[in-house]
Parts: C-alpha cells; sequence; structure tokens
C-alpha cells in the first residue's frame, strides 16, 4: 500500500473545491457569452430581416417608377405626334392660295392649335425627367438594398458562427473540468481509503489526525490544561506536522526546500553550522507560530495571522501573530484579568519561542507587542518552556512585565530545542509521499 499524508488529502480537497468553484464560474461566465451570443445572432437574424423586407419595398418603388417612366415615355410621344400634325395642319393652311379679294387664307385655329401642342410637348418632358429621376433614385435605393442586405445575411452568418463557437467551447470546457472533478474525486476516494488504512496500522499517525481534526466539545469550557495539551506536541508529532506543513503550507515549504538546497551546496562544516543556524532562527520560528496556530484554530470559526494595529503613543504598528475570532466555547488561558473570553469572542496570542536569555531579551519587543492585543476579549504571550529554565529573579522579572501589560507570559510551548531538531531533521529529511 502506497502511504499517502493528511495533507495530500486535503490538497485534494482542495483541488477539488477549487475545481469545483472554477466549474460555477466556467458556467457563469459561459452562460452569460451564450446569452450574449444568442441576442447579436438574434439581432442580426432581425436585421436580415428588416433588410430583406427594405429590399422589397424598394423593388416595387423600383417597379412603380419603371412604370410612370413608361408612361412618361408615352404621354411624350403622344404629344409629339399630336405637334406634328398640328403643324402639318397649319402648313397645309399656311399652303392655300390667296382669296379673289386677295386676302391670305385664315390660320389663326391651327396657330393655337401648334402653340397648345408645343405647351403639351413641353409639360410631357418635364414629367418625363421628373420620372427619370425618380426611376434613377428608385434604382440606387434598390442597389443600396441589396448591398444592405448582403452585409446583414454576412453579419448573421458570423454571428450564428459565433454562438456555435461559444456553445462548442463552452460545452467542450466544462465537460472537461467535470472530467477533472470526477478523477480529483475518484483519487480522492481512494487516498481517503489509503488514509483510513494507514491511520488503523500506525496509531501516532492517527493521534496526529485526530489533533488536526479536534474540535472542543460544545458547552464545555476550554481549560489551560486543554490548551497545553493541544499546544505541546510530542517530537513525534511535531515530525508529522513538519510534513503536513511542506505538503500544505507553499511559503513554509518554500523555506524548507531553501535551507535544503544551501545544505546540499554547502562545502565545509563551517557553511552547514551556519545555514543551521538561520534554520534555528527563521525556520523554527516560523514553525513555532504554525504550531500555535493550527493547536488553537479550532477554538473559533476564524483566525487572523500577523494583523496590524498602530500603537498610537509609539506612532509605530505592530503585528499580532495569531487573532482567534468567534469562540465556540468559553475560554480559560490562565488566572486574572484578561485571561478569558466568552463564547464569540476572541483570543489574541504573541508566539515567542527562544532560549532563556532570548526570552529575556525580547521582554521589551514582547510588551510593545502587546499594544495589538487589547481589542481581544483574551490574550497572552505563549512562549517555550525555555522560561522555566531563566533564573528565579529573571523569570519573575519576565513575567511581571507581560501580566503588567496585559499579556501575562504562558510557558507551553515545546522546548526551543526540541523545535530546533524538528526544524534541522526535515531540512535534513527527503520524504516523498505516494498518492494512489
Amino acid at each position: 500500500m502506497g502511504q499517502v499524508s493528511v495533507g495530500q488529502v486535503e490538497n485534494l480537497e482542495d483541488l477539488i473545491r477549487g475545481l469545483g468553484a472554477v466549474l460555477e464560474a466556467l458556467e457563469t461566465t459561459c452562460r452569460r457569452q451564450i446569452e450574449a451570443a444568442e441576442r447579436q445572432r438574434a439581432e442580426a437574424r432581425e436585421e436580415a430581416q428588416h433588410s430583406q423586407d427594405l429590399l422589397a419595398q424598394a423593388i416595387q418603388a423600383e417597379q412603380r417608377a419603371q412604370e410612370k417612366l413608361a408612361q412618361a415615355v408615352q404621354q411624350l410621344e403622344s404629344a409629339m405626334n399630336a405637334l406634328r400634325a398640328a403643324q402639318a395642319a397649319l402648313a397645309a393652311c399656311e399652303a392655300r392660295p390667296t382669296d379673289e379679294n386677295g386676302d391670305k387664307p385664315d390660320c389663326s385655329g391651327e396657330e393655337a392649335a401648334v402653340e397648345e401642342a408645343q405647351a403639351a410637348v413641353e409639360i410631357s418632358q418635364a414629367v418625363l425627367e421628373a420620372a427619370q429621376a425618380e426611376m434613377e433614385k428608385a434604382t440606387e435605393n434598390r442597389q443600396r438594398m441589396e448591398q444592405r442586405v448582403e452585409r446583414a445575411n454576412l453579419a448573421l452568418s458570423k454571428a450564428e458562427q459565433a454562438f456555435e463557437r461559444v456553445v462548442q467551447e463552452c460545452t467542450s470546457r466544462t465537460e472537461k473540468v467535470r472530467n477533472l472533478i470526477d478523477m480529483g474525486k475518484a483519487r480522492l476516494a481512494a487516498a481517503q481509503s489509503a488514509l483510513e488504512a494507514y491511520l488503523a496500522s500506525n496509531p501516532p499517525i492517527a493521534r496526529f489526525y485526530q489533533w488536526l481534526r479536534w474540535r472542543p466539545t460544545q458547552g464545555k469550557p476550554v481549560t489551560p490544561d486543554v490548551i497545553r495539551e493541544r499546544i505541546n506536541l510530542s517530537r513525534d508529532q511535531q515530525e508529522l506536522l513538519q510534513e503536513y506543513l511542506y505538503d500544505r503550507n507553499p511559503s513554509y515549504r518554500s523555506m524548507v526546500n531553501k535551507c535544503r538546497s544551501e545544505w546540499a551546496a554547502a562545502k565545509g562544516d563551517v557553511e552547514r553550522n551556519l545555514i543551521n543556524r538561520k534554520a534555528r532562527i527563521h525556520l523554527s520560528g516560523a514553525f513555532g507560530e504554525q504550531l500555535a496556530r493550527f493547536a488553537l484554530a479550532p477554538l473559533g470559526a476564524r483566525i487572523e495571522t500577523q494583523g496590524r494595529t498602530l500603537v498610537a503613543h509609539e506612532g509605530r504598528y505592530t503585528r499580532t501573530d495569531l487573532i482567534v475570532h468567534d469562540l465556540r466555547n468559553p475560554v480559560i488561558l490562565g488566572r486574572g484579568e484578561g485571561m478569558a473570553a466568552p463564547v464569540g469572542g476572541s483570543l489574541a496570542f504573541e508566539v515567542k519561542c527562544g532560549k532563556p536569555n532570548y526570552l529575556y531579551a525580547q521582554k521589551d519587543h514582547m510588551r510593545f507587542q502587546t499594544e495589538g492585543h487589547k481589542e481581544a476579549d483574551a490574550h497572552c504571550t505563549l512562549c517555550s518552556r525555555d522560561i522555566h529554565d531563566l533564573p528565579p529573579e529573571r523569570e519573575k522579572e519576565l513575567r511581571e512585565a507581560l501580566r503588567a501589560a496585559g499579556s501575562p507570559l504562558v510557558g507551553m510551548m515545546p522546548a526551543k530545542n526540541d523545535i530546533d531538531q524538528s526544524c534541522l531533521a526535515m531540512i535534513h529529511r527527503h520524504k516523498e509521499h505516494d498518492l494512489p
């Protein structure tokens, strides 16, 4: 059976949740894009139909103009024939000889007929010109409508193609994500089965899993003994937390990998000792904060890390390592004012792991950090058990300073040396997990 870690199973759970969120967002986006493409297609279809109607009207108008032009041509021809006939009659009249008195024939009627026929010709020519202009305009309009129909049909064709592409693309992509989710669920089921079998055969792993999944008993106050048990992990449990953080926390994994790379490239004991020293400072500090975070986070519905608070009288900001909001149970951190919080309240913690002299040297800094705790219902400064190794008078001085500042020292964290050894072992250990 392949080994599977708690962190890897949770990574799969996160992956599936992430894919589910991607699918939901993708479906929403696709639905909007399909609706937009459908609107564009409907608009293009409406425009194509409207353009076709306008073309039909233009063709009818051109036909009517053509008929009027033919009538105008016919009317002009009739007027011209009438003019020619009137002119011929006038010529015949004028060609008659004079009478016995020597008078010329009276052709006034024929002259009037010619004038009337000429006027009719002029009117017919004007009507013809107007009909020709109307015909040209109707033809131009019909040609424009033909071009409009062509463009509208092209736009409709493109809109239909775009709609089909959007539907096909959305269908393809959502299907791929669904397949990935199905594959992820199958992997998760296999991983969970392997994890359950692994937990059943490995009590330390099972205890660590229970530690991660722990929730306080509903309605029951959480006492200092419970917190001490939560936060004081054994070396074996610290090793498992190291692996869990490596799997689950990219920032922590990056710190470990950087130390491993530097260790692999180190030349000689001097460089290795420097790497170990940096790890004891930086990696151990990060691990201590994460230990406190996972130990105390189940107490509330929401946690906040490295929250900034402006210290007005100092004119600068302080960062609070851990704030637990919306407590599920009443919590008692210890005796004294500011050491208990109700359901729905909050807890604030400064986390400090270090050797005795380091803890003493951090007195002023820790006292300043307590300024960020004031808004919480209960607050304290969590430190490693090394506090107990200080000379009695120094331990008393340090405790009184922090109590006076409002966040008493609570020495529940594992010893600094244990945390250091856990971190160094993580750097020097290259362990791989296999998922089913």
